[in-house]
């Protein structure tokens, strides 16, 4: 009778995940974002092209001051950050081989994007749609306990990414480093696929890394690494943005 309490209490113990993406949906719903929230995000963004139609590389870097709260979502923008922008754009007018990176930076960082980042529940939510889980495990992740989920995932396309563009993935995963609380703490996609227009074909890969912070009510990404890479149509192509997220 011993022995047998003592296994009883030894799986009460022990969580039983049966639907884990269901337990990270409810969890993540909870998050509705009321609390406001103040942050600054630096962004750094890389873009390269070379080929047949176009030669082109930069990396430029901006700089942002968010607030968030029931009013909206307020993004300024430094002074001397504009300033930079604009001396470039001076210097690109007087000799176009210049590039206009900090311009750059600032018109590739939109503002739904930064709103995703204080309230990231919404669009992974998004992401969890289609998600069918293929494995768990149980590790670490900066010192903290985690399970491992990985996921496949099997978003819809618009019609003329396969009607005209013949866009399929071959693969589309998604690995979850999950707290006891089913709040992810950290998250990394990748995307490989080939598009083709005609007899023209051409191979991407696209990878996404966020790592999180559960900030009151709100899932807060305070990293986004993001990467492409492609080749077809006579053109190579690949650029990374990073943004940094910091509370204040």
């Amino acid at each position: 009778m011993r022995r047998l309490a003592t296994s009883a209490c030894i799986l009460l113990t022990v969580p039983l995940w049966a639907d884990t993406v269901a337990d990270m949906r409810s969890a993540i719903s909870q998050l509705r974002a009321t609390k406001p929230i103040h942050v600054s995000i630096d962004v750094q963004r890389s873009r390269k092209n070379e080929g047949r139609f176009a030669n082109q590389q930069f990396t430029g870097s901006a700089s942002l001051d968010v607030v968030e709260d029931e009013a909206g979502l307020r993004i300024t923008i430094p002074r001397a950050i504009l300033e930079r922008a604009d001396r470039e754009s001076r210097e690109h007018t007087s000799d176009p081989r210049k590039t206009m990176p900090t311009r750059a930076a600032i018109n590739d960082t939109q503002p739904t994007e930064v709103a995703d980042a204080v309230d990231f529940a919404g669009p992974f939510l998004r992401l969890l749609e289609t998600a069918t889980k293929v494995s768990e495990a149980r590790g670490t992740r900066d010192g903290r306990p985690v399970r491992i989920v990985v996921l496949k995932l099997t978003p819809k396309l618009p019609p003329e990414a396969t009607s005209i563009f013949s866009v399929k993935f071959t693969e589309d995963r998604m690995t979850v480093w999950l707290g006891d609380d089913n709040v992810p703490l950290a998250a990394e996609r990748i995307q490989r696929g080939t598009a083709g227009f005609m007899f023209i074909k051409g191979s991407m890969m696209n990878r996404s890394s966020w790592t999180f912070t559960h900030y009151g009510d709100r899932l807060v990404v305070l990293r986004d690494d993001s990467s492409y890479a492609g080749s077809g149509f006579g053109q190579k192509g690949e650029g990374r943005s990073v943004q940094v997220l910091t509370l204040r």
